[in-house]
């Protein structure tokens, strides 16, 4: 019998560490640039700090997959929390004294976007491993609840310490990586899978070119990645260009600071919902009906200058986006092989995270370049493209099931004597238990 999530002790120590590492990561996501102001009363050494460590987030991604299924998943999460600490402490502390240099600054901006870059891949790796295939869409939809939660308490919490005192934040900050890192040392976890044994293990490269390749060859996740990645796109241009309207509009501050609270109720609300949601909705329907909604939402950015218009729009969009994104991560979960998962998961993270820094910049030269109105419109045409997409792509009509299955990803088999290819025989056996009860674990 499957154990049921509200007794699972493993899945509530992995989401509570995850939990709280996010939490103070978004206080000092807000906090950071406040600090760097105050030093230095620069805006371009305080968007330095926030850039150095999306940057290296980005670049870490990319070696970060083969490294999480070489080694033990629990041990890399440990490893990033034991770095954060001391760093966010030691920032906290120079504060209460003499002050703190900006090249430390950007040390600890550096060392929290690696951490986080290897954390996040081998905590969604890790997760197969803890919950049940059925259990993943909950389980899924669960945690993107609980990035909503810490993005809406997180810029709060982090204003109010910094009133408080400077270094307040960054010491709370200090405080939750050593409350995650004391809950992962009571984790489960079974060892690598396949790719950190001594007898598979090839390159680096040719191990991330095993991952790339075998996303490649799944059209599927190949289709609703792409969609993915382009409707996010598509939501982070619309943020800065709504943003931008509101501000020429000389729209109060507190509507502009509403846009932002109802973006994430919205999305807090489809991610509570989405398990219901794919009670009633195909994934291949979630992402046409996003598209479709989105594109007709959208021109009514232009109706009107309100930041509360701005932001109930963003809302709807930001509602149906959890849906689409536990269909796509917990599809690719089921799917994917244990001793792949660590690449798998850190090659959507890199693509999201490159969406996440590409849609400001376009949002901002479509502004520049072409106004906000064809700017907005131009963002309604990609939403439209995206749900007619879904609607043709031969993959995307096959993506009727959020759980990973070899006959919704593969093209039906032409002959009885059709036979998997020898070169990637744990592919041919299709997923990996989910569950970690037939390899040790370790405490």
């Amino acid at each position: 019998m499957t154990l049921p999530l509200r007794r699972n002790t493993n899945y509530h120590l992995l989401w509570g560490s995850q939990a709280l590492s996010e939490l103070g990561a978004q206080i000092s996501v807000f906090a950071l640039p406040l600090l760097v102001l105050m030093l230095t009363d620069s805006a371009v050494d305080a968007g330095a700090a926030g850039a150095v460590s999306a940057l290296t987030r980005l670049v870490v991604l990319v070696p970060a997959g083969a490294l999480i299924d070489r080694w033990h998943r629990k041990r890399i999460m440990l490893l990033c929390e034991l770095a954060r600490v001391p760093m966010m402490v030691g920032l906290a502390l120079m504060l209460l004294g003499d002050g703190v240099a900006f090249g430390y600054i950007l040390a600890v901006a550096v060392v929290d976007g690696a951490a986080a870059a290897m954390f996040a891949p081998a905590e969604e790796a890790a997760l197969p491993q803890v919950v049940a295939k059925e259990q993943l869409p909950t389980a899924v939809s669960v945690s993107a609840a609980r990035s909503y939660l810490a993005t809406l308490a997180g810029p709060g919490i982090g204003g109010f310490l910094f009133t408080a005192h400077k270094a307040l934040p960054f010491l709370v900050n200090g405080v939750t990586y050593a409350g995650s890192f004391v809950m992962l040392l009571f984790l489960r976890l079974k060892g690598p899978g396949g790719a950190g044994t001594a007898g598979a293990r090839r390159s680096l490269v040719g191990e991330i070119g095993e991952g790339v390749g075998w996303i490649w060859r799944r059209p599927v996740i190949r289709a609703s990645m792409a969609v993915a990645v382009g409707v996010s796109v598509c939501f982070n241009a619309l943020y800065l260009i709504v943003l931008t309207l509101a501000q020429r509009a000389k729209i109060p501050a507190a509507e502009i600071g509403a846009i932002g609270v109802l973006v994430g109720a919205g999305g807090l609300a489809g991610a509570l919902l989405a398990p219901r949601m794919h009670r009633l909705l195909t994934p291949r329907a979630a992402i046409i009906l996003l598209g479709w909604l989105g594109a007709g939402l959208t021109p009514l950015l232009l109706v009107r200058t309100s930041g509360y218009l701005f932001g109930a729009v963003l809302a709807a969009i930001a509602f149906l986006a959890p849906t689409v994104q536990t269909a796509v991560v917990t599809y690719q979960m089921a799917l994917t092989p244990d001793r792949l998962r660590g690449r798998v998961s850190a090659a959507l993270g890199l693509a999201g995270g490159v969406a996440g820094a590409a849609g400001p910049l376009l949002g901002g030269l479509l502004v520049d370049a072409a106004g906000p109105a064809q700017a907005v419109l131009s963002c309604a045409g990609v939403l439209l493209l995206a749900a007619l997409a879904a609607g043709v792509s031969p993959a995307l009509r096959a993506f009727t099931s959020v759980h990973g299955t070899p006959e919704a990803d593969e093209a039906p088999s032409l002959s009885p004597s059709s036979v998997p290819s020898v070169a990637d025989p744990a592919d041919a056996a299709g997923p990996e238990p989910t569950s970690a009860t037939s390899e040790p674990l370790e405490r």
